[in-house]
């Protein structure tokens, strides 16, 4: 007998975290999306150094939840694996956009910034490159531009955000010939770098020069 992939639409629950209230006196909104094994209540929490009044952050976690260690205790996700890759590619760019539209950022006259670590980035750059829907920045942090959408298309929403690609000097995830040649083609992509002495990790300092425009 023919064994035979199939595959239907379902309704899913999707978490998101967020950090302030998204007011009339907001002036920036960040979406923020976590890495590998992590999850958006404690990503989110990274950035209360960044807090105010006048900024709104909301963190959507990877639809694929996951313990971190055996059958039990933490809690990770992940924003997709080589499984039914496609399929998981198209299901988090569509959560992106409802979650957009959720919060009605299509009338938000402030400056929109999406932010994306690790795994996260690779996420973020699809999202950006296909939606519609209006972003001012992009952060590539500690990871990578999906490499399928290079060249860009004429289309691609990264044409029109300000890119960084941010990325410490120790990163153990990424050899010195990664980063070099990254380097290179997102220096194409128009990303502007900005390199710091450390490791895989978020830095709230270089964030609150971006958040300010001193960056």
């Amino acid at each position: 007998m023919e064994i035979k992939e199939n595959h239907i639409i379902v309704n899913k629950t999707a978490r998101f975290y967020t950090l302030g209230v998204l007011t009339a006196n907001t002036k920036q909104v960040w979406l923020v999306l976590h890495g590998f094994r992590q999850n958006a209540q404690s990503f989110i929490a990274e950035f209360e150094p960044l807090a105010s009044p006048d900024i709104f952050f909301i963190a959507p976690e990877g639809l694929n939840r996951f313990y971190l260690d055996g059958h039990a205790g933490k809690v990770g996700a992940s924003w997709m694996t080589k499984e039914d890759r496609l399929n998981e590619i198209k299901d988090y760019i569509n959560y992106l956009n409802d979650l957009y539209e959720y919060f009605e950022l299509e009338k938000f006259t402030g400056t929109i910034t999406a932010l994306g670590f690790s795994q996260g980035a690779s996420t973020l750059t699809r999202w950006a490159d296909s939606t519609n829907y209006r972003i001012d920045k992009v952060i590539v942090f500690a990871g990578e531009v999906a490499p399928e959408i290079i060249p860009l298309q004429a289309h691609s929403g990264l044409n029109r955000t300000k890119n960084y690609f941010v990325c410490g000097t120790k990163d153990e995830f990424f050899t010195p010939d990664f980063v070099a040649k990254a380097k290179e083609i997102y220096k194409s992509l128009r990303f502007t770098e900005i390199e710091f002495d450390g490791k895989h990790e978020l830095r709230m300092d270089i964030l609150k020069e971006i958040s300010s425009g001193k960056k």
